[in-house]
């Protein structure tokens, strides 16, 4: 029993460190819906699962309405009291994490996937 509870550990611990490899994979590079790099994200994950003994693993094509920034009018949330006055906005550029310095194609942050409008 003691032998076994210790297999079980260790395949557990080199599981996850497997699991932490394969899936940092997925963040290395910007991969916005709809763009060549998700694309190739895609088959890579497809390629994998082949890999790990799936019997198949297909990549299906739809047809999506997606936003995307703008980066001449930036998209914000803004908070306005009852004045009219602007007391809070999300920003419109974040500093990029370590390791970031020479990745292109980073999206400002945006609000995605809604229009713009003020809710009332």
């Amino acid at each position: 029993l003691e032998i076994s509870v210790h297999y079980c550990a260790s395949l557990h611990l080199l599981l996850t460190k497997d699991f932490l490899v394969y899936s940092s994979s997925f963040t290395k590079l910007p991969h916005l819906a709809g763009t060549e790099q998700n694309l190739l994200l895609a088959k890579q994950i497809q390629g994998q699962w082949k890999e790990f003994g799936l019997d198949s693993a297909k990549l299906v094509h739809y047809d999506v309405l997606l936003s995307y920034p703008n980066e001449m009018q930036p998209n914000y949330i803004s908070v306005i009291d009852d004045q009219g006055n602007e007391i809070f906005n999300t920003s419109l550029f974040e500093q990029l994490p370590q390791g970031y310095e020479n990745v292109t194609d980073i999206l400002p942050p945006y609000n995605a996937f809604s229009a713009q409008g003020v809710p009332e």
